[in-house]
């Protein structure tokens, strides 16, 4: 069995990152109300928090618990199938990939890069990324990914 898999420093390195931000923005919070500053200043610290808190801290809340995690797959595969351990696909099934990045939703809220596995029945499978994957490692995924399509995804007769 063949994986896919991330880096430990790749999760420690985003954990604490995340985690060095949120903690700016709770003194940002802490200025604001308990510093002598102007009025201007406390509006934007306040608001720099609100913004910074939900943004960074899904980073945070999503990176650490991989970064603890002793198994680092994000998928794994053989010849017959791929899995991300919830659901498995046979390679017969798969049509294409594709690879949706990084951006942001309603309310800051980060959406996290995903594997999008295109099937046969029309349905989309889609794997997150976590931002785990470097981007130069994600174009050596895809490229994997879509030859182990093209080798394996031929229906047997």
């Amino acid at each position: 069995m063949n994986a896919i898999s991330y880096r430990k420093s790749v999760a420690w390195g985003k954990s604490l990152g995340s985690l060095l931000f949120v903690l700016a923005c709770l003194f940002l919070l802490y200025a604001a109300f308990f510093m002598d500053t102007s009025f201007i200043r406390k509006f934007f610290c306040i608001t720099s928090a609100i913004i910074g808190i939900p943004f960074f801290g899904g980073y945070l809340v999503v990176s650490l618990p991989k970064a603890l995690k002793s198994d680092t797959q994000l998928l794994t595969y053989d010849q017959n199938s791929i899995s991300d351990g919830r659901r498995t696909v046979a390679w017969a099934d798969i049509t294409s990939i594709s690879y949706n990045g990084p951006s942001i939703r309603k309310w800051l809220l980060p959406k996290f890069p995903v594997l999008i596995f295109h099937l046969r029945n029309r349905e989309t499978w889609t794997v997150n990324t976590y931002y785990l994957l470097t981007d130069t490692e994600i174009q050596s995924v895809m490229k994997r990914l879509r030859g182990l399509i093209s080798r394996n995804g031929k229906e047997t007769k």
